[in-house]
């Protein structure tokens, strides 16, 4: 599918077939994205408080990030 650029139908292949009738009604639960992210949603407000935040008090990194001037990472 992805080698001919087409939709991937696996989805509604699986609504259609009778093999996965006993799941099919938690088949939206299952397939939702939030249950896939982990703990990340609490690593970043870690990460957030813990790092961010406190950089931010810094006078000479808050004057440039309040001047709106461009700022490059180079890693």
């Amino acid at each position: 599918m992805k080698h001919l650029g087409e939709e991937n139908d696996l989805i509604e292949r699986v609504r259609k077939d009778a093999y996965f009738d006993p799941i099919k009604d938690d088949l939206d639960a299952l397939l939702d994205p939030r249950s896939f992210v982990g703990r990340a949603p609490q690593q970043v407000d870690k990460f957030l408080n813990e790092w961010v935040r406190p950089a931010l008090e810094d006078p000479e990194l808050k004057a440039a990030v309040d001047s709106g001037n461009k700022a490059e990472l180079s890693v």
